[in-house]
């Protein structure tokens, strides 16, 4: 390791984050690699902090620099893969480590790299950090039924130098499955000045993946046919074809305008214009989307997804319990009492800005990195 008079060599792996990098990039990322972009380019404006990236294989080119992160290429993401292929691209990526010589490492999401990034931490006395971001990395079902990179998922979580969740309710299970105790540190978020908006329809944003629910919004717009709903849904090229009938079916639905994908960096403007942002996931880890629903005071109606009982505990929005009967009364009864929807609004705003803001979020992260130094 280095000493702490020297830079600290951090390198961050999430290999679906390229697209925040290139900004004109359509392709699909999820909100772990938003939140390790986030971290990653606010520690890299502090000049104690050397900041590389690993990601995945999009075409570009081997090393780019993107202001103050080095970018690293590593594998393709393929959507069907053997378990001798997972294999490869991890020894792939452990000679990338080796490469790179980081002296920490921050991972997210459930892998077989996680795995791999442990050994290598242990082999060169470097140090790792793996950060959950969905129940899925917590619980044991994932790991239980994908069989040895599950396990080698397995060995990482348990010799990972620090673990961080996103929520209490994540760190509570980790201990309960794993008997691992980890630090809670929130999503974080960068928060501008409200600006206010006319809010005009019921937003729903997510990608295209069965356990997001998305044909329950569609059957939400057409109970609401006075009213305007956007969806913005993106596809991956795995489920093309199942994407282009979801597609059809919406543009079906006359008080229902469908967006296939919008860039990040510009679609916090539909948030803004929302009366009401809907999530219909059965589980996700802590969604980015309800930090965007916040900055755009834009009261939440979710229907399973409730990280540490936030909705309820600070009053921002209504948790319906997997119950669909109650999620059409509770927007029926914000879309009929306006003043409730501006309080529900006022509140979810303020718990970003003592909860999430990222410049708070970083020195929690590196109080971490210090600790492993």
């Amino acid at each position: 390791m280095v000493r702490n008079t020297h830079k600290i060599k951090v390198c961050f792996f999430a290999p679906a984050a390229f697209p925040l990098f290139k900004k004109n990039y359509s392709d699909v990322f999820g909100g772990a690699e938003l939140q390790m972009y986030l971290i990653a380019n606010k520690l890299s404006k502090n000049k104690n902090y050397i900041i590389d990236f690993i990601v995945a294989d999009y075409g570009q080119k081997k090393i780019e620099k993107f202001e103050n992160i080095t970018v690293f290429k590593s594998f393709k993401l393929l959507q069907k893969e053997s378990i001798f292929s997972k294999f490869i691209k991890s020894i792939s990526y452990f000679l990338l480590l080796i490469k790179i010589n980081p002296d920490i490492i921050i991972t997210t999401a459930a892998h077989a790299t996680v795995g791999f990034t442990a050994l290598y931490s242990k082999i060169f006395n470097k140090k790792h950090i793996h950060r959950t971001a969905h129940l899925n990395d917590v619980n044991l079902a994932w790991i239980n039924t994908n069989g040895i990179v599950g396990n080698i998922y397995k060995y990482g979580l348990y010799n990972a130098d620090k673990v961080i969740n996103q929520s209490i309710e994540h760190k509570n299970l980790l201990s309960k499955n794993h008997k691992i105790e980890a630090e809670v540190i929130k999503n974080a978020f960068i928060i501008n000045k409200y600006q206010q908006t006319e809010k005009k329809s019921i937003l729903w944003v997510g990608r295209f993946v069965n356990w997001k629910n998305p044909d329950l919004f569609l059957k939400l717009a057409t109970e609401f046919t006075d009213e305007k709903f956007t969806m913005i849904c993106p596809y991956s090229d795995k489920n093309l074809e199942e994407w282009n009938k979801f597609k059809q079916k919406a543009y079906n639905i006359k008080n229902l305008n469908f967006i296939d994908n919008v860039p990040f960096f510009e679609i916090q403007k539909y948030f803004n214009e929302s009366k009401l942002f809907v999530n219909t996931s059965e589980s996700e880890g802590y969604p980015n989307t309800f930090l965007q629903a916040a900055a755009a005071k834009t009261p939440i109606i979710s229907l399973n997804v409730n990280p540490d009982n936030f909705l309820t505990e600070y009053n921002c929005g209504y948790f319906c319990n997997n119950d669909f009967l109650k999620m059409t009364e509770k927007i029926n009864y914000l879309l009929n009492d306006n003043s409730k929807m501006q309080q529900l609004g006022e509140n979810l705003r303020q718990y970003l800005e003592n909860q999430h803001d990222l410049n708070k979020i970083v020195i929690k992260f590196e109080k971490i990195i210090s600790q492993c130094i």
